[in-house]
């Protein structure tokens, strides 16, 4: 089933920043593929975080600049933006350099193991900031996922929707790779109109191979396909 893609807003395609694209050649491999599927529009979202990667904006913006200076032709006409991936940890914030969407949107995550204790005041914050904060993958948190109930889903993502935070899902997630409980939590959130975009959050050429597996019925597809044709908002300033 083909989802019709056309701007994915959360991948690791920057090569040699985070645990994504290692290398130039790696990066050219994964847009072409996502090209042919139909993704005409690029969101760059490298990991952010104290712990692991401590990444900059500056840095980030200068190594996107190389990236696309060096893009072979049919790739280089196609969209580009950067933004990043931000941990929502004890430094997430003192960032005053951010790096968002056109639109003013901005992408956060958790550790998938560990609740951010920071997460609510994160939302919150940033939205004083004029800022509207986006909850990368919440299917694929463990600790969401633990709590997981078939009736009343998981609280904790309805109080983040009420509070002003949009919800991601993965396009590898909809294959049934992080198992029963993540499913559980998509059809939820699909069912409840949780979600509000879809990005691969790709991180090797391989994974796209996989992206249409889908564990999911022809009714949550076109919900699915919906969320996709949101993706386009956040490319408008």
């Amino acid at each position: 089933m083909d989802i019709g893609l056309t701007a994915d807003v959360h991948s690791h395609i920057l090569p040699g920043v985070d645990d994504g694209s290692p290398d130039f050649e790696h990066s050219v491999a994964i847009l072409t593929k996502l090209k042919d599927l139909g993704v005409r529009r690029f969101t760059l979202t490298p990991h952010v975080s104290i712990s692991m990667f401590p990444n900059t904006s500056p840095d980030l913006r200068d190594r996107f600049d190389r990236l696309l200076a060096q893009l072979p032709e049919d790739l280089a006409k196609l969209s580009y933006h950067l933004g990043s991936e931000y941990m929502v940890d004890e430094a997430f914030s003192g960032i005053e350099d951010r790096l968002c969407y056109p639109d003013g949107h901005i992408l956060i995550e958790m550790s998938y193991y560990e609740r951010s204790r920071e997460i609510k005041e994160a939302v919150f914050n940033l939205q004083m900031d004029g800022l509207k904060p986006i909850l990368a993958h919440p299917e694929r948190y463990v600790f969401y996922q633990k709590v997981f109930d078939r009736k009343k889903g998981v609280p904790e993502l309805k109080t983040l929707c009420e509070m002003g935070c949009a919800l991601q899902l993965n396009v590898m997630s909809l294959t049934g790779a992080y198992g029963e409980r993540s499913m559980g939590i998509i059809r939820w959130l699909l069912e409840n109109d949780m979600y509000s975009y879809i990005g691969t959050d790709v991180h090797a050429s391989g994974q796209i191979d996989h992206f249409r597996e889908f564990q999911i019925s022809e009714k949550e597809m076109e919900k699915v396909r919906q969320l996709a044709r949101n993706n386009e908002s956040l490319f408008e300033s």
